[in-house]
């Protein structure tokens, strides 16, 4: 997971949403769970709310539409932070709409929700938490553990998947991949060819799993850098640390 920044939506848009909010609030509390689910399927909904949405997620996503739960890429669905069955009121709330896959959003997470016994959710909301004090990516592995102490951290490995069948050997494949990216950046820059740099900036933005990318950033710059990377490269590290680099691919 990586930490997004929620943009603010056109004022069409908002104002949309807020419509469709209200007639939702004005629909009578049993039918409005029911009221809701016909409401996301409406085709003019589709059209005109649900499909400019998924752009601006899609826009606001890591990588080249990274799934905001498993990192995975061209995630094809708008998800409910809160489900539906939840609460229907936030069905067209957008701090509660997230780009997602359809394997997190129809097979792992679907209506799981629990709350943090405050105000908030157990599961880490990727644009309002920061997924770094809850979940650790190991890049050897790519397995996720939970921070300890966290129980948002494992709440959210467990009903997102996060560590389910191929994923980590996935991000595992990303990262042996970024490092090949970092040396190839760097003989492009020793070499004066900014076109190539830009292309391999490109790569490993776009990559699947961008979480990986990010992971590695944040440990090369820990406290804990130098047993994370003792079997790494120190060439590696160094490239990770480089502040041409880091600008360009946290920008």
């Amino acid at each position: 997971m990586i930490k997004l920044v929620r943009p603010r939506l056109p004022s069409e848009l908002e104002s949309s949403l807020l419509r469709l909010t209200q007639e939702l609030a004005g629909t009578p509390i049993a039918d409005r769970s029911e009221h809701s689910d016909r409401m996301w399927d409406r085709k003019t909904v589709r059209r005109d709310v649900y499909a400019p949405v998924k752009d601006v997620l899609e826009a606001m996503a890591p990588g080249l539409d990274c799934c905001m739960y498993c990192g995975n890429h061209m995630a094809d669905t708008v998800d409910h932070f809160v489900p539906k069955s939840r609460c229907s009121l936030r069905t067209f709330h957008w701090p509660n709409l997230l780009l997602a896959c359809s394997t997190c959003n129809s097979r792992f997470k679907r209506d799981q929700h629990k709350g943090d016994g405050l105000v908030g959710s157990l599961l880490v909301d990727p644009a309002r938490d920061d997924p770094i004090e809850h979940l650790d990516l190991g890049l050897d592995s790519g397995m996720y553990r939970a921070v300890e102490g966290s129980k948002k951290g494992q709440w959210t490995i467990d009903v997102c998947g996060l560590n389910a069948g191929k994923r980590p050997r996935a991000r595992e494949r990303a990262w042996r991949s970024l490092g090949g990216d970092l040396k190839d950046w760097a003989r492009a820059r020793d070499e004066g060819r900014p076109d190539d740099m830009s292309y391999y900036i490109w790569r490993m933005r776009d990559q699947p799993f961008a979480d990986v990318c990010y992971a590695a950033l944040h440990k090369a710059v820990s406290a804990d850098a130098d047993a994370i990377f003792i079997d790494v490269a120190p060439r590696i590290v160094a490239l990770l640390r480089d502040e041409e680099l880091r600008a360009s691919l946290l920008q």
